[in-house]
């Protein structure tokens, strides 16, 4: 019985960065991080109640939001970069009546 030879894979093309460092871009998911964040809270402000007509899209854009937020934490994590430089500058959490967590 004859084995099976198995073709190796063809590499997938990579552009080479010249320019971004891998700094930058974890400076740039960052920055996209706050932007998601940002957007997250102002459309929080406008919560519907669930009896609302409209709670169904509401609730569908929050939790895209909070997806895509999920994904690009993932994508940070993976590519080195640490929580531990926010903890420090950290303000106390609230909750929606003012009072801290």
């Amino acid at each position: 019985m004859a084995e099976e030879v198995k073709k190796p894979k063809p590499k997938k093309p990579v552009f080479e960065y010249k320019i971004l460092g891998h700094s930058d871009k974890l400076g740039l998911i960052l920055e996209t991080l706050l932007e998601l964040e940002t957007a997250l809270f102002s459309h929080n402000m406008n919560m519907l109640d669930e009896n609302h007509s409209e709670y169904s899209q509401w609730k569908a854009t929050n939790d895209e939001i909070v997806n895509e937020i999920s994904r690009l934490r993932y994508v940070y994590e993976r590519m080195g970069g640490g929580w531990e430089n926010f903890d420090e500058f950290a303000e106390p959490e609230y909750d929606e009546y003012g009072e801290e967590v």
